[in-house]
């Protein structure tokens, strides 16, 4: 089991959204703690980054997140939607 760490600017920007919606992302993140490695399906590394990097879909939304396998902690580093995404990274 991994210990789930999320940066404040990403939970502030979670509970800004609807209720509902909220709590689907807050659980898909929690799941990370029993597997962050990803499946191929809507996580997925991040080629090309100076560290090993993730990237996790939940609907229309885009999570970055990365594992220290040491320290078995999860650290959820950036939220943005699948336009900012694609602007930002291109197209993965």
């Amino acid at each position: 089991m991994f210990r789930l760490l999320v940066e404040i600017s990403v939970l502030e920007k979670i509970n800004i959204l609807l209720k509902k919606e909220a709590n689907n992302i807050k659980v898909r993140l929690r799941a990370l703690k029993a597997n962050p490695f990803p499946d191929g399906k809507d996580e997925k590394e991040i080629k090309g980054s100076r560290r090993r990097a993730y990237r996790l879909r939940i609907g229309n939304y885009r999570f970055f997140y990365i594992i220290d396998i040491e320290s078995k902690t999860v650290k959820v580093t950036e939220f943005l939607t699948a336009e900012q995404a694609h602007k930002i990274y291109g197209r993965m």
